[in-house]
């Protein structure tokens, strides 16, 4: 068994996919006088019903219908675990989050992966194909994929929903909101169908550890889940922070409008392909990446470096990203 390898806590931080600026100094002063006033020796609500009731109302789906964890992920394995068990097999795609690997290997599952294109595309119909052929009892993959940035389309969710009615089938969209088509709008249609958020990302909180599993099932699976999962400061924090999610918007927007211009930038560039992203994110690939790393090692600036020719850099700042295009800049002059 593999464990999760964390992430570098040095230089300047483009390789978590973390917001690069932390909270508001006026949120993150709202939720200091939050948390002076909690009862810290009482267990925390385990309903989190005003977390789940704020979220609902971002999401527009019944309260009924959420359940949260510490980070998506506990989402997520509560949900291999639970589907899984007696050697059962998870069907995903292969590049993407290495955490699922983790959690069938911790339950002794199986796990089947279905091989994208370089940019993270893939053909649906032999998706669908190759799921039935291997008799698959879950699919479960990231839309926007992590780590190439590639998005499904609303239509393609609805063709493996239909496919695969009888399964759990599970988006992880940890990076939709820097997306666009969400398949939130399927729950209603398709029961065994899942969503899993995370608030790490657009909203700032990765230090908080706060994730969402949204489906019409959570009423059957809510008493099965353990018990205190969120602390009562977690779910303080994050209620805080949602009571602010139209102020996100300004921030998501700056960062989608930082990616486009960082993309059409270095899309043409001769030395490195770049892909197009739904995230919060570019990835790349480049024979020469030794030769990159360092440039970037130089800078102090760390992005995420796979082992085969890939990499991926967070959108951060616009100075951050600034550093960012010199580096590629100089890199494309310097191997073209």
């Amino acid at each position: 068994m593999k464990g999760y390898q964390t992430h570098s806590q040095t230089g300047i931080l483009l390789n978590a996919n973390e917001a690069s600026q932390n909270v508001d100094d006026n949120v993150k002063q709202e939720i200091l006088d939050a948390i002076s006033n909690l009862a810290l020796n009482r267990y925390p609500d385990t309903t989190c019903h005003e977390l789940h009731d704020l979220y609902a109302n971002i999401m527009n789906v019944p309260s009924s219908w959420i359940l949260s964890g510490n980070g998506s992920d506990q989402m997520l394995g509560f949900l291999i675990q639970y589907y899984l068990q007696g050697n059962k097999t998870l069907y995903t795609l292969a590049p993407d989050f290495s955490m699922y690997d983790y959690y069938v290997e911790l339950n002794h599952a199986k796990i089947e992966k279905f091989e994208t294109s370089l940019d993270g595309s893939f053909d649906v119909d032999a998706f669908i194909s190759n799921g039935k052929d291997k008799k698959v009892d879950m699919i479960l993959f990231s839309n926007p994929n992590n780590p190439t940035g590639h998005a499904i389309s609303k239509l393609e969710m609805i063709q493996i929903c239909e496919a695969f009615s009888n399964i759990p089938v599970i988006f992880d969209e940890a990076y939709m909101e820097f997306g666009n088509e969400s398949a939130i709008d399927l729950l209603k249609t398709y029961p065994m169908a899942f969503v899993c958020r995370t608030l790490s990302k657009a909203y700032g909180l990765a230090g908080i550890r706060c994730g969402f599993m949204i489906s019409s099932q959570v009423e059957k699976l809510a008493s099965l889940f353990i018990p205190y999962a969120l602390s009562s400061v977690t779910q303080t924090i994050a209620s805080v922070v949602l009571r602010h999610a139209e102020a996100y918007k300004v921030n998501i927007a700056a960062i989608i409008s930082e990616r486009e211009r960082m993309y059409r930038e270095v899309k043409d560039y001769k030395t490195i392909s770049f892909y197009p992203s739904n995230a919060n994110f570019l990835y790349g690939r480049t024979d020469k990446k030794d030769i990159l790393m360092n440039l970037f090692k130089e800078k102090n600036i760390t992005i995420r470096n796979y082992a085969d020719t890939s990499f991926r850099i967070t959108i951060g700042t616009s100075e951050e990203n600034e550093m960012v295009l010199d580096v590629l800049r100089r890199f494309e002059y310097a191997n073209s």
